[in-house]
């Protein structure tokens, strides 16, 4: 990024001074100036510099005047009405340049850049007569000065830095500590916020009004030598400064600042800013050992700083950490390895509501023995992670919690907890299974009415006809294998719901998963003996082995194939197909999968999300009670049951783990 010159309009008129700004864009910044008083000003405390002058300005002519005395090397280019008489006066003051008050774009730009390089051109020449004339002194100098004494070492600068924790107070105290240590009359400092682009004034004593507003881009041209030149910047040791411009340009920013010296301040391997010092208070030059004694200053100042900034961005990091912690809404108790209560959020305290007020520092028992008991768990490494629920005999709260080891390099530092208030969900979920379990009864009530309504109809009926025609023997002899046969359906209603309310203990074992398949498709095809249905079983010949119950799993296969035989309703060409396929170890655990699809219609929308509730069912007869019968044989195998269904058809997936080898 270029940096422009800069060059003063000094004008009342502000539609002629954003017209100039415009135009003079690509070749200066202008600076539009409205008083003589801030002119002046700006003079002290800048020097020499290009002047596009108004000369309808107040006191124009005399401010010409004074700045061709005190200012010589300042290029003036005077703008006024042609033929006027400011115009005419202007000319005995031997300005750079006239103009009119609405020149030509390209005419100005050209004419304000040849200005900028005459600027530059008796700033250089200046420059070389200052180093003639100082050489033409040094040879004249017969004998070495006698040194001036130095002032009191700067050794009680330290005590001034107290503020770590706050930067404000941090650079005023620092400014403080320059101006009674050195003895100037001034002193500021310059500072780059954090992710900023400009050096900014920070805080300053007697210092000019100009300097407080004053901002330094980090591509200025003083900013890159700072960083090329790790070193302080003094009147006294310019001439030091091999390269005339870099000499010109660092005299401008000292008189910028109306500083004697500036020592730059570096953290983190770059310039993170500079302070500066004006005169002395005595009037006496800084000599050699001030310039070192401020050069320790500054790295001092600098390890400081870096300090503090640290400081604020790990106070920054945790504030917002502990704001976090306290704002999650879950509650966090942490200890260390004493059981200690060392860190306690307000999400924990609203939970546990602790009879003692302040918790930090407390030991774990403080907060109730379940808890420490946990807490001692998990810095023994006994606790296997998994989530505890008790109720509270204080609060009469339901609580959850799990506990982790803290660790640093393979040794316990401490244990934290992360609680959970579950009264709400607790109560929910019990209203929930009330709900469920009234539901359950309705739906047995209303399917057992149902199912034994019609044999109690066709028994009932032949009771009543048994008196008329009692004398009848085939009466007799039909009333007698009627009722049998509606008894005998009763007892197989009584025996489905025994046989869903009280499964059989499951007796695991190592087993072939084909032959429980087999059983229930040979006991299928016996029941149904549907003459379009065919079932086609295929399975792979490797990891077959489970650990299972084979009576569970042949009931849960034939309750899956009669649902399936059911639904495709004996129609031309209906088909099943049942494979068992093995898949390779994930996780350290293979996989075996029975499929089980047919060729029907699907399974209608409205009961899609019932098919495993007890007593839902679209058949005509029946309780519905086989797909939650083989759903449950599956979890007991910590299988997976999964259903796809569509259009062309449905496919139940079970997912069983495979028995490992021995």
């Amino acid at each position: 990024m270029k940096t422009l010159p800069s060059c003063i309009l000094y004008s009342r008129d502000e539609e002629l001074g954003d017209r100039l700004i415009r135009i003079a864009s690509s070749v200066a910044a202008v600076q539009p100036i409205a008083t003589q008083a801030e002119l002046e000003q700006q003079f002290t405390q800048l020097g020499d510099t290009v002047l596009l002058a108004d000369l309808r300005a107040p006191n124009c002519l005399e401010v010409l005047s004074e700045i061709k005395v005190n200012w010589p090397l300042s290029v003036v280019i005077a703008m006024g009405v042609d033929r006027s008489d400011p115009m005419l006066a202007v000319e005995w003051l031997d300005p750079f340049a006239t103009t009119g008050m609405e020149p030509d774009r390209r005419e100005f730009q050209a004419l304000l850049k040849h200005a900028v390089e005459c600027f530059k051109l008796r700033q250089k020449s200046h420059l070389l007569e200052d180093e003639l004339a100082k050489l033409n002194a040094r040879q004249m100098e017969s004998q070495p000065q006698p040194r001036t004494p130095s002032s009191a070492p700067l050794q009680n600068f330290s005590k001034a830095q107290k503020n770590f924790d706050n930067l404000d107070v941090l650079f005023d105290s620092v400014v403080e500590g320059l101006v009674s240590t050195a003895r100037v009359l001034r002193a500021g400092i310059f500072i780059k916020p954090e992710h900023k682009e400009q050096y900014a004034f920070q805080a300053g004593m007697r210092c000019l009004q100009a300097t407080e507003t004053l901002a330094i881009h980090q591509d200025n041209p003083f900013v890159q030598w700072l960083e090329m030149n790790p070193h302080l910047v003094s009147r006294r040791t310019l001439e030091n400064i091999q390269d005339p411009e870099e000499r010109a340009m660092l005299k401008q920013t000292l008189d910028s600042l109306g500083a004697e010296i500036i020592i730059p301040l570096y953290a983190t391997g770059h310039v993170q800013g500079w302070i500066f010092v004006g005169q002395r208070a005595t009037g006496i030059p800084f000599d050699v050992t001030d310039l070192e004694d401020l050069t320790g200053l500054a790295a001092h100042i600098s390890t400081t700083l870096e300090k503090a900034l640290q400081y604020e961005e790990t106070a920054l990091q945790k504030a917002l950490a502990e704001t976090l912690l306290h704002s999650i809404p879950f509650g966090i108790v942490a200890c260390d390895e004493n059981a200690t209560i060392r860190w306690f959020n307000s999400t924990a305290r609203e939970i546990l509501q602790p009879e003692a007020e302040k918790i930090i520092g407390q030991r774990a028992e403080s907060l109730g023995s379940y808890i420490a008991d946990m807490l001692h768990r998990a810095l023994g490494n006994r606790e296997e992670h998994a989530t505890k629920e008790w109720t509270d005999p204080r609060t009469k709260r339901t609580l959850s919690a799990e506990t982790r080891c803290l660790t640093e390099e393979g040794s316990c530092v401490g244990a934290m907890m992360m609680l959970h208030d579950v009264t709400g969900a607790k109560l929910l979920q019990e209203k929930e299974e009330q709900l469920e379990r009234a539901a359950f009864w309705t739906d047995l009530a209303a399917s057992m009415s149902h199912e034994i309504r019609n044999p109690l109809v066709a028994i009932k009926t032949f009771s009543q006809l048994l008196p008329e025609r009692y004398d009848d023997p085939d009466f007799r002899a039909e009333f007698g294998e009627q009722v049998t046969a509606e008894v005998d359906k009763l007892n197989q209603i009584i025996g489905k719901i025994n046989g869903f309310a009280d499964l059989p203990q499951l007796v695991f074992k190592p087993l072939d998963i084909r032959r429980p398949i087999e059983n229930a498709v040979t006991r299928i095809q016996s029941e149904l003996n549907h003459e379009n249905l065919k079932i086609h079983l295929s399975a792979d010949d490797s990891a077959l082995q489970i650990n299972g119950d084979a009576a569970s799993l042949e009931g849960c296969i034939y309750h899956l194939l009669r649902n399936a035989a059911e639904n495709l309703d004996n129609k031309k060409g209906a088909r099943i197909n049942l494979s068992v396929k093995s898949r390779d170890p994930e996780n350290g655990q293979a996989k075996v999968f029975v499929i089980l699809a047919d060729n029907g219609s699907g399974i209608a929308e409205s009961v899609r999300d019932k098919l495993f509730s007890p007593f839902s069912t679209i058949k005509a007869r029946g309780l519905g009670l086989g797909l939650p019968i083989a759903k449950r044989a599956v979890i007991d195998h910590n299988g997976q049951l999964d259903i796809e269904t569509s259009e062309s058809g449905t496919s139940v997936t079970i997912t069983l783990p495979a028995l490992g080898e021995s």
